[in-house]
């Protein structure tokens, strides 16, 4: 996962002397890049400052961007839960804020809370897969990198993620088909995370649905690669939540529900 760099500006890390953070913190700014039509943070762009922060603090613990060097191996985002109170304005400050719940097996566990001044404003849980890229297989989490992650067990937002069963949208639902771009691609040679956000957003407003819902629950379920050129967005009204799926000729790729 490579993203463009939305927090770079002012970024910075708390860490005590001589170790590694339990918490890593970015500070970022809202850029104009960043914004909608009506000047709120994009869910996109939303994503993109969390997933910056993950990687961030990873690559202190030596399992970031840089272990795709060093060993051919990555974290893949397989399950996210998330709950807006508000989405940041244009020019406003913003602060990402994500440590590790823990670390089993081949999977990472990793909590996020975005503030603005005071306010919490997103909350957010996720379940991570330790990745070979040169088999596309999960694998166990090397002990050294387990044993480098500092953790703080027990402070997640959603500690049910991986018992969450999600449905989705049912046959026959509404669709839109969206082109997958170039820009979409990270440097794992498939859509990045984030684009899957894009694409949902599209579609809900497409659909008539609120562009900005204030809970998302998604399961990533296959990659898009490069020979994917379009991706089929299936939304389906449950009461106050649209179940939505994206899929293609090759399967489903992600499903969830967003929530209002």
């Amino acid at each position: 996962m490579n993203p463009a760099d939305p927090a770079r500006p002012g970024a910075q890390t708390v860490a005590p002397a001589g170790g590694i953070s339990e918490e890593f913190i970015i500070d970022g700014v809202v850029s104009y890049w960043n914004v909608d039509r009506d000047n709120l943070l994009s869910l996109r762009s939303l994503f993109a400052f969390m997933q910056e922060a993950a990687i961030r603090h990873a690559d202190q613990c030596g399992s970031g961007a840089r272990a795709k060097a060093d060993r051919n191996e990555s974290w893949v985002l397989q399950r996210m839960a998330v709950s807006v109170s508000r989405y940041p304005r244009y020019d406003e400050a913003l602060r990402v804020t994500t440590w590790s719940t823990g670390i089993r097996a081949f999977k990472g566990y990793r909590d996020f809370r975005v503030h603005c001044g005071p306010e919490t404003v997103v909350c957010a849980s996720s379940v991570w897969l330790y990745l070979n890229l040169a088999t596309k297989g999960i694998c166990r989490v090397p002990r050294e990198v387990a044993d480098a992650f500092p953790t703080h067990p027990g402070e997640a937002f959603f500690p049910g993620l991986e018992r969450l069963r999600l449905e989705p949208a049912a046959g026959g639902s509404m669709g839109r088909d969206i082109s997958v771009r170039y820009s979409d691609f990270d440097a794992n040679g498939h859509v990045n995370n984030t684009a899957y956000f894009d694409y949902l957003q599209t579609a809900l407003a497409d659909g008539g649905f609120p562009a900005r819902p204030v809970g998302i629950q998604i399961e990533f379920l296959r990659e898009i690669s490069p020979a994917v050129d379009h991706v089929r967005v299936s939304l389906e009204r449950r009461g106050q939540e649209v179940a939505f799926g994206l899929g293609g000729a090759a399967g489903v790729f992600a499903h969830g529900t967003a929530g209002y």
